[in-house]
């Protein structure tokens, strides 16, 4: 009799993501992504993210981020290294977790790469909003009344706030807006958590919870965060 092959095929599970491969995602999107960097003080690196959330990239003898990817790497550390320090793809420093003396000396030593830099206007107004934030989270005092800017239109309504209105500020991208505005926009969330008319981060008024992203999506245009794409760095005989 003939024989017949069974009809059950074995089964394959979907491809896993090697670690190497996970690396070189990760180095894609460092380079693709809209990454820019605000500010550079000592091993500190202050990179807004694609979303314009602000990370911080701390550069020491263990390698750290705050944003909320566990990898490390991550995407942030790698575009710090490759973007804003132009490190090649084979330095032995891309894939590591801790660094020695030397070496974080010597990366420490490297210029910062003009075309990583956000504009000029951004990054005022990173050291604006960071230096407002230092002041008003010091020494534990209550953060200052909102107060609109003379002439400042509300966002919703249009209409331009008086010194005598209530107004409330977005504790991420600090953006004023009518309080009676905004309590009509958050009944129109219904039982979603309301969020800021303009950056739509998570509604915090302005001296709220410490820990939060810095968001300067509000301040950024398409000329400041122009995607690349195609960039020669991504060499797949690298990668």
């Amino acid at each position: 009799m003939e024989s017949v092959a069974s009809s059950s095929a074995p089964h394959h599970h979907g491809p896993r993501l090697t670690v190497a491969q996970s690396f070189s995602d990760r180095i894609i999107r460092a380079v693709r992504h809209r990454l820019r960097l605000l500010h550079r003080s000592g091993s500190l690196f202050y990179v807004l993210g694609a979303t314009g959330n602000v990370y911080t990239v701390n550069l020491s003898a263990a390698i750290s981020c705050s944003c909320p990817d566990r990898a490390t790497p991550c995407k942030h550390i790698i575009f710090v290294f490759i973007r804003a320090l132009a490190l090649p793809l084979d330095d032995p420093c891309l894939r590591r977790r801790t660094l020695r003396p030397c070496q974080l000396r010597r990366l420490l030593s490297l210029p910062t790469a003009a075309d990583a830099l956000a504009s000029a206007a951004v990054r005022e107004r990173f050291r604006q909003l960071s230096a407002h934030s230092r002041i008003a989270g010091g020494g534990g005092a209550r953060p200052p009344a909102v107060v609109a800017e003379e002439g400042a239109a509300c966002p919703v309504c249009l209409e331009e706030m008086g010194r005598g209105e209530r107004v409330v500020a977005c504790g991420a991208c600090k953006n004023v807006l009518h309080e009676e505005c905004f309590l009509a926009w958050k009944r129109s969330c219904r039982r979603r958590s309301a969020t800021c008319v303009l950056c739509r981060a998570r509604w915090r008024s302005g001296g709220d919870d410490p820990d939060k992203y810095l968001n300067l999506s509000a301040y950024v245009n398409e000329d400041d965060m122009v995607e690349d794409g195609g960039c020669t760095l991504l060499s797949s005989s690298v990668i």
